[in-house]
């Protein structure tokens, strides 16, 4: 008990010691940038993580959507920003993994203009199938694929998204090709796949687990490392023998430069923040699993996705936009 007190204790003073000197560093607010709308899922988290890291490092946070371009208008703003952390931002995976290949003329390099802070939260991609196949798992599944040949097709939320590579990449790992079907985001997409227009989809627990909880769709593996919480009985690729892991991430970037304390001032405030009861209940209903990490951690994972991308953008056939 005397142990578990001095920890604590120690874990408190450490939190107030940065807090001080994050303090003592500028009374500015620090802006926390989200490049898409407000009510979105990458918005809701930097509010919720705003209002308890403010509390912890005893400044205003605030968070300012600057829209646009697929999230690349904010993450412009964040490179040009100074290393002062006055101004961050909540990034998803594929602005830092998939960019590079996507956009012929990026204005930023994800890798050497940002400085890592945190990963914020995980979550799993999933494949899943609609009425049009008449299947309960992953195994007859492959079985009709391979009795159908020419009929498959993977619909994801867009050219160039994280689903649709990941739907390349899992008809690359099977030898058995398929159509790929892009929509105007996720909600078309479902509407199709539930109606039988489509025969599968790779994206996010997210936006799928309603309509398989409901039934009509299912959800047959998906792409952690382990078991989504949401879905203990559905396995994931590896465990189907696909050899393809994939866990979804959000992070917390800030500009190029930032001195290695203030980072880890940082880094220490958002994994206690991000223990806020409210905030860990909220990202559980997005299909959302609270992960922090080091900067280390977040920039070595980052890199080796960016790497492992490239040939499967290769072979996906995309031609980078403007």
């Amino acid at each position: 008990m005397k142990r578990r007190n001095f920890n604590a204790a120690a874990t408190s003073l450490l939190l107030a010691t940065l807090a001080s000197a994050v303090r003592a560093q500028s009374t500015q607010p620090i802006r926390i940038e989200v490049g898409f709308p407000a009510g979105g899922g990458f918005d809701n988290i930097g509010r919720q993580l705003a209002t308890p890291l403010g509390e912890i490092l005893g400044r205003n946070v605030i968070v300012e959507n600057r829209t646009g371009a697929a999230g690349r208008i904010a993450l412009e703003y964040v490179r040009a920003a100074p290393p002062n952390g006055e101004v961050i931002s909540v990034t998803n995976q594929g602005a830092m993994t998939l960019f590079p290949y996507i956009y012929r003329n990026l204005r930023f390099d994800p890798v050497k203009d940002f400085t890592p802070i945190s990963r914020l939260v995980t979550f799993d991609y999933a494949i899943a199938v609609g009425s049009a196949v008449p299947v309960r798992t992953f195994a007859e599944y492959m079985d009709w694929l391979q009795k159908n040949p020419g009929k498959g097709s993977h619909a994801s939320p867009g050219n160039g998204t994280t689903p649709h590579l990941l739907g390349v990449w899992f008809h690359q790992k099977i030898g058995i090709p398929a159509v790929h079907v892009p929509y105007r985001g996720s909600p078309p997409m479902v509407v199709d796949l539930i109606g039988g227009q489509v025969v599968s989809s790779l994206n996010t627990v997210g936006d799928l687990i309603e309509f398989h909880r409901s039934g009509k769709i299912r959800i047959l593996a998906t792409t952690g490392a382990e078991r989504s919480p949401l879905l203990p009985d559905v396995p994931t690729l590896k465990e189907s023998g696909v050899d393809i892991v994939v866990p979804g991430w959000v992070g917390l970037y800030g500009p190029a430069g930032m001195a290695p304390d203030l980072v880890a001032s940082y880094n220490q405030a958002v994994a206690k923040a991000l223990q806020a009861p409210a905030l860990k209940e909220n990202m559980l209903k997005l299909g959302w699993t609270i992960s922090p990490s080091s900067p280390a951690e977040m920039g070595e994972q980052q890199r080796k996705e960016l790497a492992a991308w490239a040939p499967v953008v290769k072979a996906s056939g995309i031609t980078p936009e403007d």
